[in-house]
């Protein structure tokens, strides 16, 4: 199959918002934000967190991603960082989500499982 090049982007912005992102890859933003919270990347992109608590994306990056460039491979040490610092906090965590990751834990320790996978959300 051949590919037919994209010309590059107009877009006056160097940075995008998550639903741009999302429209751009024909995903629901949903499911950019989900990548990024338990993988900290969606496809090897990472954004920039704003002082407003939204992500930037960098449009250069996805530019790349749609053009089927290889997206650069994450560093396992910041991934590690960022699943430190998410489970640090558990104050932060909604208590929806707190109640579900009881709810498995109890029927994980009931299996015999002993302990969540790296990336696996409870």
């Amino acid at each position: 199959m051949q590919q037919i090049p994209l010309a590059p982007s107009t877009r006056p912005a160097s940075k995008l918002s998550t639903e741009e992102v999302a429209a751009a890859l024909l995903v629901l933003p949903q499911t950019v934000r989900r990548s990024f919270c338990t993988l900290g990347h969606f496809h090897g992109l990472r954004p920039t967190k704003l002082a407003s608590r939204r992500l930037a994306w960098d449009a250069a990056e996805v530019d790349r991603l749609i053009a089927g460039e290889a997206a650069k491979a994450p560093d396992p040490a910041d991934i590690a960082a960022h699943q430190a610092r998410k489970a640090s906090s558990p104050a932060k965590l909604p208590a929806h989500i707190a109640r579900k990751a009881a709810a498995k834990a109890k029927r994980m320790a009931a299996a015999g499982v002993e302990e969540l996978t790296t990336g696996e959300v409870a």
